[in-house]
């Protein structure tokens, strides 16, 4: 799931395939389509936390191949998932924020740098730093 929220929709929507709705806070809604099946334990009414499995990709409905369509509706109308604001998190401690500065010139460093072909840069930056995920 994009966000907190609670599941307004499971099931079959046509040409959209097997389909997840989700109503979040702020009047934003997020809907999932063509998926192969659901998550154990998603229902309509469930409360579902952001970065929750909610369903698998797949090919339903009138798909023409696996994917994951991924849609905002904010107020009533479907919008463009990149223009849509996210909640701000807390800000990082000082400390870390240095880290991350120090961090981020070295990644930046060695993604502008020259290399061989096919040299993939996330594998050089292995190591180099704290992980991307915390």
């Amino acid at each position: 799931a994009t966000a907190d929220g609670t599941v307004t929709f499971v099931g079959r929507r046509g040409g959209a395939g097997n389909a997840v709705e989700i109503r979040h806070s702020r009047g934003i809604a997020t809907a999932y389509l063509h998926l192969s099946r659901f998550a154990a334990g998603i229902r309509v009414g469930s409360r579902v936390e952001q970065g929750q499995v909610i369903g698998f990709v797949g090919s339903t409905g009138m798909s023409t191949g696996p994917h994951l369509d991924y849609r905002v509706n904010r107020g009533g109308r479907w919008v463009n998932p990149l223009t849509v604001g996210a909640e701000p998190g807390p800000p990082l401690p000082a400390t870390e924020m240095t880290r991350f500065a120090a961090w981020t010139k070295v990644a930046l460093a060695t993604l502008d740098a020259p290399g061989p072909l096919g040299a993939d840069p996330l594998a050089m930056l292995a190591g180099s730093g704290p992980p991307f995920n915390g």
